[in-house]
């Protein structure tokens, strides 16, 4: 079979992807090894970064800031049908994000505070935190909190959005087995079906290694990043944003579904190298019972899950910002975006090297597709993890 584009990742960027291909024009074909969206996507908060978190002095990232600045704005066009794809049915869950400083840290808030001001100054935030009066204080943070600012920043279900993207497609989406795969230039052969691509895309998060391993890539292109990402679940507030600690963000909750609380931040980079659940789940409860006193675990659960974020390696393999897309050999294209939230620069710009080389579509028109499974939608990390007493 001959078409234009094979793209490998069935996450949040290659599904994006995939449709950005096909409005161009561009015969394409994705191909997903294990359920759409397994891995990043799925395991994601779905905050749409604006760059306010990482103008932080303890973060002081500029060039996140410039490559996020604009997402909110871009996203909301999608979710609103504005813009392509449109994302109308793609399930928002706040249309916000709070920024706070906990109870007793002054210093923190002068360490974090004295860069927004300036980045919002010079125009690279297009939605600077906004300090809100204790009236409109979140519950959570009323006994938690010395200040709380609102970022314009939307908050998306991940999993509506995988079916959003993937409805859109539906008929140029297949799973296959990774053993049957061989890849030959831009040539792949899956389950003895041959296919003649002019350019192979890979998307596949940390799937990118064993994909470039088969393409005959090397094998320095990605950097793997491990998180330990804590639940919560009881009767709990909604919540969405970034507890500050020392101009960096310690914690960051999410409230994916009623009465549950998904965590990250700095919290879950330390909890990556403590390999004893048990401890980690200790060291997890602490760290929430000092930075929400208020908060009565006695009735909670916990649960952990690992996480991997899979990212271009960088110099010193430091945390890379903005979207990293790359022409890696001929015909063969690698793309991370860093962030969910970067999805459609990323798309952007495999869209636009993809194009410099093929320069338009053949014009194969859609063949007979092979009759093959179609991967589902992945399931939820509080869905398959194991739940403990949080007290």
């Amino acid at each position: 079979m001959k078409l234009d584009v094979l793209i490998f990742g069935g996450g949040a960027a290659g599904l994006w992807c995939l449709d950005a291909f096909r409005r161009a024009g561009y015969q394409a074909l994705l191909f997903e090894s294990n359920a759409l969206g397994a891995g990043q996507t799925i395991q994601a908060q779905g905050i749409i970064h604006g760059g306010g978190k990482y103008a932080l002095r303890g973060v002081r990232d500029f060039a996140a800031v410039r490559a996020t600045s604009a997402m909110p704005e871009r996203w909301r066009r999608s979710l609103a049908g504005e813009a392509e794809p449109a994302l109308t049915s793609t399930r928002v869950l706040s249309e916000r994000c709070y920024l706070w400083l906990p109870r007793g840290s002054c210093v923190a808030a002068i360490q974090s505070w004295g860069f927004i001001p300036l980045v919002a100054k010079a125009g690279l935030l297009a939605t600077p935190p906004e300090k809100i009066p204790k009236s409109d204080w979140p519950e959570a943070l009323r006994g938690a909190a010395a200040a709380v600012y609102s970022l314009a920043e939307p908050v998306v279900s991940t999993g509506s959005l995988l079916e959003n993207l993937a409805a859109r497609q539906r008929n140029f989406i297949f799973l296959y087995r990774p053993a049957t795969l061989r890849i030959r230039g831009t040539a792949a052969i899956i389950d003895e079906t041959a296919f003649e691509a002019r350019a192979i895309v890979l998307t596949a998060g940390a799937g990118n290694r064993e994909l470039g391993q088969k393409a005959g890539l090397d094998g320095n292109l990605m950097q793997r990043r491990p998180l330990k990402m804590v639940l919560l679940r009881g009767e709990l507030p909604a919540l969405f944003g970034h507890c500050v600690v020392g101009g960096k963000t310690e914690l960051t909750v999410t409230t994916p579904s009623s009465g549950i609380w998904q965590i990250g931040g700095e919290l879950a980079e330390r909890l990556a190298r403590e390999a004893d659940h048990a401890r980690a789940r200790r060291a997890a409860s602490g760290a929430l019972a000092r930075w929400f006193p208020g908060l009565d675990l006695s009735a909670t659960e916990i649960a952990l899950y690992e996480a991997v974020r899979a990212e271009a390696r960088s110099e010193n393999l430091r945390r890379p910002s903005g979207v990293h897309a790359s022409r890696v050999a001929p015909g063969i294209f690698v793309g991370w975006p860093t962030k969910l939230s970067l999805a459609p620069l990323l798309a952007e710009e495999l869209l636009r090297l993809v194009a410099k080389d093929l320069r338009a579509p053949a014009g194969y028109g859609d063949e007979a597709l092979p009759n093959w499974p179609k991967p589902g939608i992945a399931r939820y990390p509080w869905e398959e993890a194991p739940w403990y007493p949080a007290r």
